[in-house]
């Protein structure tokens, strides 16, 4: 049996930070150094992409994952352990809803399956790199990030792990040491 790869229409990095920037304006956050993101996934998700249904789920149905939005549906399932994280505003499981949310937002209704063995997808045609390059922008917008000096400063401003802000550092070329 071979594995099942996806592919996503293209979007380069600044459409995608362009859809995280028009997220924020829509719920009036432009300005906001730390996003919402529980409430966004709660209340305001289904208003720009209607049909998404958002689930909190026991730990065993996803298993290792720590959520999935199912592309031919619209479900999106976030381990019931993640959501109380992110309701905590720890950085990990945020950054998780965010990236979820990417999927939502970008892939439902648009994926290709490409049942390939060791299939090499292009990086800007990635579901995963787009979803994570959305959650970056949406929980990091460019605008804000410019003016850090340090990435403590962006990882407390934004609510975000080192990790994603060397990640959000080294995608916008920012001169701050990581």
């Amino acid at each position: 049996m071979s594995d099942i790869y996806y592919q996503a229409p293209a979007r380069s990095g600044d459409n995608i930070e362009s859809l995280a920037d028009a997220v924020r304006q829509a719920f009036n956050l432009t300005h906001q150094d730390f996003f919402p993101v529980v409430p966004f996934v709660e209340l305001g998700l289904q208003h720009m992409q209607p049909g998404i249904e958002f689930d909190i789920v026991e730990g065993d149905l996803l298993g290792a994952r720590m959520g999935a939005v199912n592309p031919l549906t619209g479900a999106f399932m976030i381990r019931e352990d993640v959501y109380e994280g992110a309701v905590r505003h720890e950085p990990r499981h945020r950054f998780t809803v965010a990236h979820e949310a990417g999927h939502a937002l970008m892939h439902v209704g648009t994926l290709n399956r490409v049942p390939i063995p060791g299939a090499k997808i292009l990086t800007y045609c990635d579901p995963e790199w787009q979803a994570n390059r959305f959650a970056g922008a949406l929980l990091m917008p460019r605008h804000l990030v410019w003016h850090a000096r340090t990435i403590d400063e962006i990882t407390t401003r934004f609510g975000v792990s080192r990790e994603a802000a060397k990640a959000r550092i080294k995608t916008l070329k920012i001169g701050i040491s990581i």
